[in-house]
């Protein structure tokens, strides 16, 4: 009784340990799942930020982009003189037809150095002249005019503050760009602006950000009616709006993070969890930078939390494990068994290879003269390619084996020069190109091949393991199975494909 008792101890022990070393993987996978799952939150919340603000930035490129083409015309025009705001009917006729299709074109402006200054307006009732004096300082003493006069050529278009549209008198943009001693701009009526801005792919309480270079900043938020708003860098932490506040709150952390565009980042403000991003503007196109600043909670109701449920998985699969472990033990040694028949060692120097070689061609031995060279038609042959192949096929399928290539089938060293390749790199590609097409790309990794120098003739030579899943030969639309049978390849009918998959892994 006493030995039967500690037998049964002796016996249990190899059970005890692997269910103590299973609870012991259980808690560390878990631990493991849920600081991945915090990680994998972060990363899904900054995608989530890019691809929002990626896709409203795209949205403002497609809204904007037609405002500097038309300078861009308009600046070829002028080249070829034709632009005279002195003949204000034939700069009409000229101009409007450009910019009319473009709806949120809202004002033309032809400003040049000194003399009448050229303004349509469109209406209800279609385009009419603007209501600028006749001295043109209307438009000669705004801001995007001085900007423009005093860095002509250095940006496309310099785009102005919401300011009243000269000869319009509504709230507005305008985009202008110097020409010579001629500006020429277009306007935008915010209205029209705030529209599209409120399209924006924004989250409930997300706040959307353009940074001009003059420090001034345009936002909207949802929560603030989706109209945009301005301020300058100075109000942001004065003004007590809590947009502002959060603005300035994000500001501040990405000068101190330093963070490069398009990087999402991270902060607290007010003990809330926020991100943000921002996008550099495109030249000739944006009036400045875009941001998008989201709390955290804005963005977890896209990301459905799962760390408790993980939780629970684990505990529930430990459980499983456990009462699996008896059975597992019984099979461990098969299934190691089967797995070391999967891994080949090639021969590791000369000596070894020649005794390869010596024992002749086998089950898991085979030798190839040449790659592609047809010996008997003396050019290349598609046939010869496929014959080698049809062995790796096989090693694949069945236990693995070795490949050599320049040696004859009586064992004869005949080296690689018959394939007549530039160098061993050409040589190497091939095989890769060959493989890939023929076995897979996803079966590469259980084939490897490598030059090998024998009684002073260079061969190669493929090592193949054994591969779990079935591996076809592929030639066109045509898909074939072979196995190893002795020293020949032998093709599997469809039919006894799963039958031998079976059994092998049996």
């Amino acid at each position: 009784m006493v030995v039967s008792s500690i037998q049964r101890r002796r016996n249990s022990r190899p059970l005890i340990t692997a269910v103590t070393m299973l609870i012991i993987i259980g808690v560390a996978a878990t631990a493991y799942v849920t600081i991945r799952e915090f990680k994998v939150q972060r990363s899904v919340y900054a995608k989530i930020l890019q691809q929002k603000l990626e896709t409203t930035r795209t949205q403002f490129l497609v809204f904007l982009t037609p405002f500097g083409n038309h300078l861009a015309t308009m600046e070829q025009w002028e080249a070829e003189g034709l632009l005279d705001p002195g003949d204000p009917r034939a700069l009409k006729s000229l101009l409007v037809p450009l910019v009319d299709p473009t709806l949120q074109v809202t004002t033309i402006y032809v400003v040049p150095e000194s003399g009448p200054v050229f303004t349509q307006v469109r209406t209800l009732d279609g385009w009419v002249a603007g209501k600028i004096d006749s001295t043109g300082q209307g438009c000669r003493d705004q801001d995007w005019y001085s900007r423009a006069r005093a860095k002509p050529g250095s940006d496309p278009i310099h785009w102005s503050e919401y300011r009243p549209l000269p000869g319009d008198g509504r709230n507005g943009l305008v985009a202008a760009r110097s020409i010579g001693r001629t500006v020429v701009a277009l306007g935008l009526l915010k209205d029209d602006l705030d529209r599209f801005a409120a399209t924006a792919p924004i989250t409930e309480n997300g706040i959307l950000v353009r940074r001009y270079d003059d420090g001034h900043i345009v936002w909207l938020s949802p929560k603030g009616g989706r109209e945009l708003d301005m301020a300058n860098s100075g109000e942001l932490l004065v003004s007590g709006l809590p947009e502002h506040a959060v603005i300035g709150a994000a500001l501040m952390e990405w000068g101190r993070l330093k963070q490069p565009f398009e990087t999402p980042f991270q902060f607290r403000h007010a003990g809330q969890s926020l991100w943000c991003t921002f996008y550099p503007a495109e030249e000739g196109t944006d009036p400045g930078e875009l941001g998008l600043i989201a709390p955290a909670d804005d963005l977890s109701r896209r990301l459905e939390t799962v760390t408790g449920k993980v939780t629970y998985l684990f505990a529930g699969l430990l459980v499983l494990a456990m009462v699996a472990v008896v059975v597992l033990a019984f099979d461990y040694r098969n299934k190691w068994q089967r797995f070391a028949r999967r891994k080949r060692r090639a021969p590791a120097d000369e000596t070894a290879l020649k005794k390869l070689i010596a024992d002749g061609e086998s089950n898991q031995v085979e030798f190839k003269s040449t790659m592609r060279w047809n010996l008997h038609a003396k050019k290349p042959g598609k046939e010869i390619e496929l014959a080698w192949l049809k062995s790796v096929v096989a090693y694949l399928n069945t236990s693995g084996g070795f490949l050599l290539i320049g040696v004859a089938d009586d064992g004869e060293i005949l080296g690689l020069e018959t394939d007549a390749f530039a160098n061993d790199d050409k040589f190497l590609l091939h095989f890769d190109n060959l493989i890939k097409q023929h076995v897979g790309l996803e079966f590469a990794s259980y084939i490897s091949g490598g030059f090998r120098v024998v009684v002073d003739q260079q061969v190669f030579l493929v090592n193949c393991d054994r591969c779990p899943d079935p591996v076809y030969l592929r030639n066109g639309d045509d898909e074939k199975f072979f196995i190893r049978l002795g020293p020949s390849t032998r093709q599997l009918p469809p039919s006894k494909i799963m039958d031998y998959m079976q059994e092998r892994e049996g």
